[in-house]
């Protein structure tokens, strides 16, 4: 009897008693599972940092234009309302006080860079009711015109120029022109840029983000808001 038992367990005595190579596998799949779940944890735990990080860039970045459109509008309203116009167009001819002296239409947002297509590497850009016409004088007399080139000598010795006006007839249903702006209840043709009495603006800001190519809009209107002096 005790040889018999000793031969069992001689037999079997190296690997162990019965079952302990079962659990022995069992072991290693517990052990490969449990590195299954924690790569998938990893994984998962590292796909939320980069979109909460993606996130909080896209944020800072809407925080960036909106601020700066915001200072934008601020900066208008704080310039002499008729003077608004020719100050923030695309002409620097006809700047108030001397050519090339005005903020123009374009204009930088620190923070965000600018897309490969943007106009003078500028992030924003202060869109107006503004028509570029062209004006012929001299002895070829005198005309107007639609968005033209470059100004040059005409025929006959008359002289072509070209210049930027504030147009009632301007086609933007968002700000919704055509429409009055000097008031006289008659939407026209005329250049209406030292007599309107509001004045729509789009701030329009395009940048290349984390994201992507972003952009963003910002409508508003100006009115000229002082009080008469009563004498």
């Amino acid at each position: 009897m005790r040889s018999a038992e000793l031969g069992w367990w001689g037999g079997a005595g190296l690997e162990g008693p019965p079952g302990s190579r079962a659990r022995r596998g069992l072991t290693l799949v517990e052990i490969v599972v449990a590195l299954s779940v924690m790569v998938v944890a990893a994984s998962i735990f590292c796909q939320m940092l980069i979109s909460t990080t993606r996130l909080r860039q896209q944020n800072r970045e809407n925080a960036l234009a909106t601020d700066a459109a915001r200072v934008v509008i601020e900066r208008m309203r704080n310039t002499p309302f008729l003077d608004v116009y020719r100050s923030f167009n695309e002409d620097p001819d006809d700047d108030p006080l001397g050519k090339g002296t005005g903020p123009g239409h374009l204009f930088e947002v620190k923070g965000l860079t600018p897309r490969a297509d943007a106009p003078q590497g500028m992030v924003g850009r202060i869109v107006l009711p503004s028509v570029l016409v062209t004006t012929t004088s001299g002895s070829g007399g005198t005309g107007g015109g639609g968005k033209v080139g470059a100004a040059g000598a005409g025929a006959g010795g008359s002289t072509t120029t070209t210049h930027w006006q504030l147009r009632e007839d301007y086609q933007d249903a968002e700000l919704g022109l055509p429409r009055d702006l000097n008031g006289n209840n008659v939407v026209d043709t005329a250049d209406h840029s030292s007599d309107y009495l509001i004045l729509p603006v789009r701030i329009l800001i395009q940048w290349k983000g984390i994201a992507g190519a972003r952009s963003m809009e910002v409508l508003t209107q100006l009115g000229d808001m002082r009080l008469e002096d009563e004498g």
